[in-house]
C-alpha cells in the first residue's frame, strides 16, 4: 500500500510540474513575441493586469506568512 501511494503522489508531482513547464513556456513564447515586435512593456503590463487579484492576494498571503518582522 505505501509503495501504490507513493507512486500516486510522485504521478500528481509529475503532473503538476508539467502544467508549471507548459504555463513557462507559454508566458517565455509570450516574452519573446513581446520583446520582438517592439512593444514589449505595453504588452508585459497588460498581462499583469489580467491575471486574477485573487491569486495575487493568495501570494500576498503567503509571503506575509513568510516573512514575519518583528519590531
Amino acid at each position: 500500500m505505501a509503495d501504490a501511494q507513493i507512486i500516486i503522489q510522485l504521478q500528481e508531482k509529475i503532473k503538476t510540474l508539467e502544467e508549471r513547464l507548459r504555463a513557462l513556456e507559454k508566458e517565455q513564447r509570450m516574452i519573446c513575441e513581446d520583446i520582438l515586435s517592439g512593444s514589449s512593456k505595453e504588452h508585459m503590463q497588460q498581462r499583469l493586469l489580467e491575471k486574477p487579484t485573487e491569486k495575487l492576494q493568495e501570494l500576498k498571503e503567503r509571503l506575509d506568512e513568510k516573512i514575519k518582522i518583528e519590531i
